[in-house]
């Protein structure tokens, strides 16, 4: 199992929020210094432009451009709703990009960009209590977690990273039971992403066969160390 520590961004500093709401936003420093410290030590990141997801337009792109020039392999996403976005976020060399609002509000948009992009397109699933959250998770949908996964699937999405809004920030452990469910419906790269604290939580994961997880506020509190995290993604790899 893959973990990747995960750096979200509002003006420019590292914040955590707790279930997407932006009032309860706690801040944690400089990107370019923790990259900096984090440096050869994992191979790839999570970064996730908040401030963008809620503008509708991708606000720290330079960050994501030294997360490469320091050798990462890079997971971002954040605000991406036009080609012209995309296009600019995908010059930054990202290995991974994530549609969210728009892979759900606009499904031609999804696949005009995967036939562009290929694998490189991925699909941010953010849900709390089974339905789909857009907007930087501030408006609720209708739309059914499992059955949008299917969709994706069908529409040729290779990657979804399924965040359970209820979990996020909170430090108690991830949604197993929902990962459980999507992991016996869709044959893909499957991302957990929402309260992964403990070596347990990794555990269970793994026993879920999830492939790769997302660690934030955990990493970022001090609950557990960089160095702790490479020894859990080696132990369960």
């Amino acid at each position: 199992m893959r973990l990747l520590p995960a750096i979200d961004l509002i003006g420019g500093k590292i914040v955590r929020l707790t279930e997407g709401d932006f009032s309860t936003e706690e801040q944690y420093g400089d990107p370019y210094e923790l990259l900096k410290a984090w440096q050869g030590k994992v191979p790839m990141i999570h970064l996730i432009d908040l401030e963008g997801a809620k503008a509708g337009e991708p606000r720290h792109l330079d960050v994501v451009r030294y997360a490469k020039s320091l050798g990462f392999l890079v997971q971002t996403g954040g605000g991406i709703r036009s080609e012209a976005s995309l296009d600019a976020v995908m010059e930054t060399g990202a290995d991974r990009v994530l549609l969210g609002t728009k892979a759900f509000t606009d499904p031609d948009f999804l696949d005009k960009a995967t036939e562009k992009y290929g694998k490189r397109i991925a699909v941010a699933l953010d849900a709390y209590d089974g339905k789909v959250a857009i907007n930087g998770w501030q408006e609720a949908t209708k739309l059914d977690d499992i059955s949008v996964a299917q969709d994706l699937v069908k529409r040729g999405i290779e990657t979804i990273l399924y965040t359970d809004i209820g979990s996020d920030g909170k430090l108690n452990g991830p949604n197993v039971s929902r990962m459980k469910a999507l992991r016996q419906i869709v044959n893909v790269t499957l991302i957990a992403s929402g309260g992964v604290t403990t070596e347990e939580d990794v555990k269970e994961l793994k026993m879920a066969k999830i492939d790769e997880a997302v660690v934030g506020k955990a990493l970022l509190s001090g609950k557990v160390s960089i160095e702790e995290l490479i020894e859990w993604e080696a132990r369960y790899a």
